[in-house]
């Protein structure tokens, strides 16, 4: 299959080299360039330079998971690495390859991720090239809503503020249990009723890090918006119902509050531009009438000799 020429770099664990070298070979072989590791860094090499010069300069990070990826460090390190680039929009796509049955890594929760359990090498590389493919050219446009057109600028909800919902189950991590501190604390998406823009998101995150009202077992930090979702990344559903619910709702009711504040003025904004704009246009219009009343006036009538 022709696919345009593209660049990608692989994150996978040793232990799954044999399989990894297989698919990467094939995808040369489809003048796909790819960056590995044991192909392209030499002795002397900084591992962190050049891997995070490669992750930010290929158009793909393609994450290869499995039970040893997931327990790997450096890993870790390259998908959030390439996570940051892909939500900064600086080019680069994340193409998650589960190679057996595990759990995906919560950085990669809300991505489709290609089942590779059972395939060949050659058929990943298949399935792989034609997702980068479709990529690489332009993506279908909606046609326009046919919905009476809003003011610009945000707006705090199209359904209502924003409010708790409940919890995503199937979100919900298990604890380590290894005897760590912190080892029996785990995930806990608080779902929401709609899915937030990124201004309304820095906002709630904010809010939950310096909450109006919170009690003795707040937890800084551990709070982020992940779609429909606000992750607690380390804590439990009996903490969630007896001491982090109620700061929750204290942070989302001052996040609507301030979006809400931001919308009116921005609103303000744009209608005292659109004003002043309607001001500019009617005085234009009026200094050209004048101007070509004078002129007309100067020119003489058809047939007049000067």
């Amino acid at each position: 299959m022709s696919i345009p020429i593209a660049s990608a770099f692989i994150s996978y664990s040793h232990q799954d080299r044999d399989m990894v070298y297989s698919v990467a070979e094939a995808l040369q072989a489809d003048d796909i360039h790819v960056w590995l590791d044991e192909w392209d860094v030499r002795t002397g090499d900084s591992l962190v330079e050049r891997i995070s010069a490669a992750i930010h300069a290929v158009d793909f990070v393609m994450a290869f998971i499995s039970a040893a990826s997931v327990g790997s460090e450096w890993c870790r390190k390259e998908i959030s690495l390439a996570m940051t680039g892909e939500l900064a929009d600086r080019g680069v796509k994340v193409l998650p390859v589960r190679v057996d049955n595990v759990t995906m890594p919560s950085s990669l929760k809300d991505k489709k991720y290609l089942d590779a359990t059972g395939l060949g090498s050659d058929e990943i590389k298949d399935r792989l090239a034609t997702d980068m493919h479709a990529h690489l050219r332009p993506g279908r446009t909606l046609p326009p809503r046919r919905v009476r057109s809003k003011s610009a600028g945000p707006s705090p909800v199209e359904d209502g503020p924003i409010r708790i919902v409940g919890v995503d189950a199937q979100g919900i991590t298990s604890p380590r249990n290894d005897g760590t501190p912190g080892s029996a604390l785990y995930r806990v998406p608080i779902l929401l009723s709609q899915q937030p823009d990124q201004e309304w998101a820095e906002l709630m995150e904010q809010n939950w890090d310096r909450p109006p009202r919170h009690t003795s077992m707040h937890r800084p930090g551990i709070g982020s918006v992940s779609g429909r979702t606000f992750v607690l990344d380390g804590t439990t559903l009996e903490e969630v119902e007896q001491h982090h619910l109620e700061t929750l709702e204290h942070a989302i009711g001052r996040t609507n509050q301030q979006y809400e504040e931001t919308a009116r003025r921005q609103r303000a904004q744009q209608d005292a531009a659109a004003v002043a704009q309607q001001k500019h246009e009617s005085q234009v219009a009026s200094a050209l009438e004048r101007l070509n009343a004078r002129f007309t006036e100067g020119t003489p009538e058809s047939g007049e000799q000067s």
